[in-house]
């Protein structure tokens, strides 16, 4: 596992430097803490516009301007790298696009990499984050996941998982990967990505047997499924468990 882990470090970082150069200068003009209040309001509305405009490579770079600002925040960081690597770019026939998808998916995985340095106690987070983002981005592009290093996606994900377990080695730490689904979603839907934070919560579905408590993980699993119902346009599902239910907190705004 370690060998494939750096194998796919080397090549994200490849194609990281390839597409977007080490930011030294942006770091530079923003490392004033005290300027960082003024600027992140311009900063938002840059990102808003790239977005807006379906830029996906703007709109990463708007990001990084961002996160540049705040470099501890997680959830930001993987917002912002789930939003690049899924972005829906529709030129070329298929092999194009899942060309294209599997280089930003590479610089995607590298920013979250990247940031690891910065996150602390946090980067359990990160490294989740990145653990279920090719699984998704493979379910979005057909043919991506035969552009990827050997193992495919499944073997991403397990080499994330495992250097998460054994920088944070506890159950618990395994059963939070779960339970970070909520923000994360709610984060991808903020970035308009609605059917990224479907299949996230879908994913989260499927790993309900890891929790070790079963009436939590069944109850767990019955929340999940009742926001998937609502966000994929049933009105009728009864949603007043998850509003009671403060691990959704994050998502309530998406499903009222």
């Amino acid at each position: 596992m370690p060998d494939l882990r750096t194998t796919c470090t080397l090549l994200l970082f490849g194609g990281a430097l390839v597409m977007l150069p080490p930011s030294g200068e942006r770091l530079r003009e923003f490392a004033s803490w005290p300027a960082r209040p003024a600027r992140l309001p311009f900063i938002w509305q840059a990102l808003d516009a790239a977005q807006r405009s379906g830029d996906g490579r703007e709109a990463f770079a708007r990001g990084q301007q961002l996160l540049d600002l705040v470099p501890s925040w997680t959830i930001g960081h993987a917002a912002i790298a789930y939003r690049y690597a899924l972005t829906q770019d529709v030129r070329g026939g298929e092999a194009a696009i899942a060309d294209q998808a599997a280089e930003r998916l590479f610089v995607a995985l590298a920013w979250l990499e990247r940031a690891r340095e910065h996150a602390g106690r946090r980067e359990y987070e990160l490294l989740h984050s990145a653990a279920f983002l090719p699984r998704i981005a493979c379910r979005q592009f057909p043919g991506l996941e035969q552009r990827l290093p050997p193992g495919g996606a499944a073997a991403i994900t397990d080499a994330f998982f495992a250097e998460a377990e054994a920088l944070f080695p506890s159950p618990a730490v395994r059963e939070q990967r779960l339970f970070h689904f909520p923000t994360l979603a709610a984060a991808l839907l903020d970035a308009g990505q609605r059917q990224a934070a479907v299949e996230l919560l879908r994913t989260a579905i499927e790993r309900v047997p890891e929790v070790r408590d079963r009436e939590l993980a069944t109850e767990w699993c019955e929340r999940v499924r009742e926001v998937v119902r609502r966000l994929t346009g049933d009105p009728s599902v009864d949603l007043r468990a998850v509003f009671d239910d403060p691990r959704f907190e994050p998502l309530w705004p998406h499903l009222r």
